[in-house]
């Protein structure tokens, strides 16, 4: 099956956060009782950024259709979304937004 965007909206950058885990794999909370998020780096300890967005998709109807989350990766593991981050980092959709 073919997929192919046809339309997208509202880029914004996201840094990839997880849960910091205690040696038994709980949660660690704060202070005030907040689970402490930990920024997740690649090999190179650099922070792992996506871009989410909103999308329309071929497969799934025409412009009429509802508008549907999507996070575009340069690791995603299906072409049209490394497609779509290359093309939403080249600017091809507009700005992309701070966090």
């Amino acid at each position: 099956m073919s997929i192919t965007l046809v339309a997208v909206r509202n880029p914004q950058w996201t840094t990839i956060r997880r849960a910091r885990r205690d040696s038994d794999g709980n949660a660690v909370t704060d202070s005030d009782g907040n689970v402490i998020m930990d920024v997740v780096n690649d090999s190179d300890g650099n922070p792992i950024r996506v871009i989410n967005c909103e999308c329309q998709w071929s497969h799934l109807g025409d412009n009429t259709q509802d508008w549907l989350p999507f996070t575009a990766s340069s690791n995603d593991p299906a072409q049209h979304g490394k497609d779509l981050y290359a093309a939403l980092v080249n600017g091809d959709h507009g700005a992309i937004t701070a966090e």
